[in-house]
């Protein structure tokens, strides 16, 4: 994890969720692009870099899924015996870091029309009863107000678009998730046929950064 300040005005937590380093991939480059250009808009707020690919998400296993489970629908943590505690306490903390910030940006490349399983390992360690969301006689309803989220995505195919309307169901998906949690502000950088149309991909790369670097100015 990385920290930036310790007097902040907001808190942004960046997770990212990619197994290959940043000269390989356009994902990570575009969102290097837009942590700097956030950071120098936003001087006096924390940026805090979770990477859940070399910080291993929590497992949710059968070694603990009756724990989590007691946990996720209302069982407070200090109730638990010790070593039940010492079992989740991982998934805890992980979870306390995720409501603590103000701000949210997903960096992922797609995996077979989806996110990577890590990520959305991460939010079943985070979507929480009673913490990111509540049940109500109408439905779900989200607990985290006044928050933003902030998706930057690389695919190799065109997802997007009305000929192509609900394949990235990764983009979908992570909205949805967003809403659940009451994060309606909701913004993207996806670039898109980088494979497709590999002669264009430097621009393609040039125009997305660009977005990013203008958009992370006034997330």
């Amino acid at each position: 994890i990385i920290q930036d300040k310790e007097n902040f005005m907001n808190k942004v937590l960046v997770v990212k969720a990619h197994p290959k380093s940043i000269d390989s991939s356009k994902s990570l480059q575009i969102g290097k692009v837009f942590i700097e250009s956030y950071k120098k808009s936003h001087p006096d707020d924390q940026v805090t870099i979770r990477d859940v690919y070399a910080d291993k998400v929590p497992l949710i296993n059968n070694e603990n899924f009756d724990i989590w489970k007691k946990f996720k629908f209302g069982k407070d943590f200090f109730d638990l015996p010790k070593d039940q505690q010492q079992l989740m306490k991982g998934h805890v903390e992980w979870l306390d870091e995720f409501l603590e910030n103000d701000k949210y940006v997903f960096i992922n490349p797609m995996y077979n029309l989806f996110l990577p399983a890590e990520l959305k390992q991460y939010f079943d360690v985070v979507a929480i009863v009673g913490k990111t969301f509540k049940y109500t006689e109408k439905g779900p309803v989200g607990l985290l107000k006044n928050k933003k989220a902030f998706h930057i995505q690389s695919t190799g195919g065109i997802y997007q678009g009305k000929d192509n309307e609900d394949q990235d169901i990764g983009d979908l998906y992570l909205r949805a998730i967003m809403k659940l949690f009451g994060i309606n502000d909701y913004q993207s950088v996806l670039l898109e046929g980088v494979d497709n149309f590999p002669d264009q991909a430097e621009k393609m790369l040039n125009e997305a950064s660009i977005k990013a670097k203008e958009s992370a100015k006034v997330f």
